[in-house]
Parts: structure tokens; sequence; C-alpha cells
């Protein structure tokens, strides 16, 4: 691959965040397409800071040309407290091989399952105060009686 030609717009210094934000358009005429990895690495030398996210990285119209937003964060523990966690594992897993890359399966329970557990929740929370009130309201029914 060629070396790409980078230009960064809307280059704002977030102090609060710890991190540079920037619009990313990267000019790639000789390849049919750029890989976020590829524009990652050439951000980090530019900056010369290791955690950078791509976000909203399309293809412009025509060929040629890439657009996304960049966050370059100061430190780790910036990111790691900042960036949202699907984030965060997007990155993790696009450091991964592609044939590991699919998550891990995980078995959602259904809609049905989620009510029913939910009904019974509702059953058992404040069932004393409940069992007790129903008890005065009879003695209360007996007594008018």
């Amino acid at each position: 691959m060629e070396k790409l030609h980078c230009r960064f717009t809307k280059v704002k210094n977030n102090r609060l965040l710890n991190r540079v934000q920037m619009v990313v358009d990267v000019y790639h005429s000789s390849d049919a397409n750029v890989t976020k990895e590829h524009i990652r690495q050439v951000i980090r030398e530019k900056f010369k800071k290791p955690h950078v996210v791509l976000i909203h990285v399309k293809k412009l119209f025509g060929g040629g040309r890439t657009k996304g937003i960049a966050l370059v964060y100061d430190n780790e523990e910036s990111y790691k407290r900042i960036e949202n966690q699907r984030r965060q594992d997007r990155e993790d897993r696009e450091k991964l091989p592609p044939k590991d890359r699919k998550k891990a399966a995980k078995k959602k329970e259904g809609r049905k399952v989620k009510k029913v557990k939910k009904h019974q929740n509702s059953k058992k929370r404040g069932t004393q105060q409940r069992r007790d009130k129903n008890q005065k309201r009879k003695q209360e029914k007996k007594k008018k009686k």
C-alpha cells in the first residue's frame, strides 16, 4: 500500500475529555479502499499517541476518498473512562485476526421469559407488608359486622 494522504479539518483540542477530535479526509487514488487500521496507523504517527478511535468512516462516491471522525486520546485512562464500552469492544476485536473476530454467542432470554420473571418478582416484593395489610382489612371488616 502506498502512503496515504490525510487532511485534518475541524481539529478541536478537547481538554475536558483529554482528547483531540477532528474530521479526517483520506485520499487514496491508487487503492480501491483503505482499512481503518491503516488510517489509524497514519494518525498515530502524526499525533504520536497510541489511542485512536475512528467513527463514521465512509467511502465517498467517485472513489479515491474516505471521510470519517477521529478521536485521539492522551492516555489509556481517559480512553477507558470516556469511550463507551461498545466502541472499546470493537477496537479490541479489530486487533484480533479476522477468524477470531466473531462475538462469543451469548444466549439471550426471550421476551416472554423476561415478562414472566418480572411478574414473579413483583409478586415477591413486599409480600410480608401485603399480608399484614390484608389481615388488618379483614379484622376491620369483622369489627364492622
